[in-house]
């Protein structure tokens, strides 16, 4: 587990998500955009005062920017869902089934 490459990738993914660029989320932050790629690419990590202004500016909890589990290679997820499904009830099998059959259809 990298934090800084994490971190970043992260942070790409929600930018992306709002339609943003990396220049403009530098702009709304306060930093250069040669900064915001260093911190996209895991090169540098930013200061809290940052991540607090990165979290304003893409309308989440700071949390969410830390939430990177999903980021993880095919094998590591694969088995995070096994455990999670092994210890599901019957009904909260049912449910994980419909979800995954519908994103795969």
């Amino acid at each position: 587990m990298d934090l800084k490459k994490d971190f970043g990738l992260r942070l790409k993914e929600l930018r992306n998500k709002k339609g943003i660029t990396q220049y403009q989320l530098a702009e709304m932050v306060g930093i250069d955009p040669k900064h915001m790629s260093h911190i996209e690419t895991g090169k540098s990590f930013p200061k809290a005062d940052l991540i607090e202004k990165f979290a304003y500016a893409l309308g989440v909890d700071y949390t969410k920017l830390f939430k990177t589990e999903h980021l993880r290679d095919r094998a590591s997820l694969y088995d995070k869902i096994i455990g999670l499904m092994d210890r599901a009830t019957d009904e909260e099998l049912r449910i994980i089934y419909k979800i995954i059959a519908g994103c795969l259809e």
